[in-house]
């Protein structure tokens, strides 16, 4: 049976997407042919027939890094101007919302996403990257598998603004051996002086409770920092590997006791043999893109800093891209929102380029699971180093 027209930017030939990438050239980094890293995972799809015979037709548009004028201006044009399907690209500070909220369309974002974005997009917004609870569930799994949640009481620390990951996260506790001995939910604080102000607080209430563990699923550092001004000996468990981010609090990782789980660098996976990122370097460096002196513009899997730094950016390109094609595709031939959304709550498992587990089903918009790995402080680099 031949295809016919089935919804809005669904033809009998053809899906059109809106993409969007962002621009950080005004911090000094190369970031090589931007538009160019997302034509070449559109046309992968096509040249292997597309979305169940239909091909892709992309709008790109480069935008700011920086506020969100640029992503408004582009989603109005693709929505109104092109009538895409959905948009499937790079955005930060919830321009998702403009999709999802305002215009009823379907958003795959190449990065995270915040708890208030997937509230208000009515189920309409996916991401590649684990979201907020996404990684601290991870983590978790990633501790009980080391066995240093076993048979351990543990006080839990949460902002306000995370208090729904509470049980959740509780419940992953529990599953990996531990006893939870108390919750704090910390108000949410604008300035560093109040902050470290409360966290001082939090810290007592901590001694008095007199845990195995600590975790604080979010602003670690600053319970790091409180627990060494109160000199509280009490190890900690977190997801934040940024090192910056503890040194920044006066907080010196090697003389806190602190087990740190990191997400996989996506060098690493790629280095592991990962075949659908190898794919993705592949198709990119054939596609034979040239900067504006005529230079063939290479993958620069190693990320030095003195070449262009596109890797990480060609990723979030197939990543993306690799996303609404295994719904869309599993959609079927009727390709509608309706279609679409029921067949992502019923994927499952999925095969993502730089992730070794994925998974996209009712509810769950992140779709990273990789297993995080445990990292350990670097004096000299300044930075937390996963532990193959």
């Amino acid at each position: 049976m031949p295809l016919t027209a089935s919804f809005r930017g669904v033809t009998e030939t053809e899906i059109r997407i809106g993409i969007t990438s962002l621009d950080a050239s005004m911090f000094g980094f190369d970031q090589g042919d931007l538009a160019a890293k997302w034509q070449v995972a559109v046309d992968a799809v096509n040249a292997a027939g597309g979305i169940n015979g239909r091909m892709l037709v992309p709008f790109i548009e480069v935008i700011d890094v920086i506020g969100s004028v640029g992503a408004d201006a582009a989603c109005v044009k693709f929505v109104e101007d092109e009538m895409v399907f959905a948009f499937v690209g790079w955005l930060r500070e919830d321009n998702e919302l403009c999709y999802t909220e305002l215009n009823d369309t379907i958003a795959v974002n190449a990065n995270d996403v915040t708890p208030d974005a997937i509230s208000r997009s009515n189920g309409m917004l996916f991401a590649t990257e684990a979201t907020t609870l996404g990684i601290e569930l991870n983590m978790i799994a990633a501790a009980a598998a080391e066995g240093v949640l076993d048979g351990k009481s543990i006080h839990v620390i949460v902002l306000a603004t995370g208090e729904a990951m509470i049980d959740p996260l509780v419940a992953a506790l529990e599953a990996g051996g531990a006893t939870i001995s108390s919750t704090t939910i910390a108000t949410e604080v604008s300035d560093v002086p109040s902050a470290e102000a409360e966290h001082d607080i939090i810290v007592q209430r901590i001694a008095d409770d007199d845990p195995d563990l600590v975790y604080s699923a979010q602003s670690p550092e600053l319970t790091a920092a409180a627990l060494l001004r109160a000199g509280i000996d009490i190890p900690m468990i977190s997801s934040e590997a940024n090192g910056e981010e503890y040194l920044n609090f006066g907080v010196d990782p090697s003389a806190i006791q602190i087990h740190v789980y990191a997400q996989a660098p996506l060098t690493y996976i790629y280095e592991q043999g990962d075949p659908l990122m190898e794919e993705c370097v592949e198709n990119y460096n054939n596609a034979q893109i040239t900067d504006e002196d005529g230079n063939v513009e290479l993958v620069n899997v190693t990320n030095d800093p003195s070449l262009t730094r596109n890797f990480d950016l060609v990723a979030r390109a197939c990543q993306a891209v690799h996303l609404f094609t295994l719904i869309a595709t599993a959609a079927g031939p009727n390709l509608t929102i309706e279609t679409f959304l029921a067949a992502a709550a019923n994927l499952g498992s999925i095969d993502m380029p730089g992730m070794t587990a994925a998974s996209v089903y009712e509810g769950k918009t992140g779709v990273d699971d990789t297993p995080m790995l445990k990292a350990v402080w670097d004096p000299d680099e300044e930075e937390f180093v996963p532990v193959p």
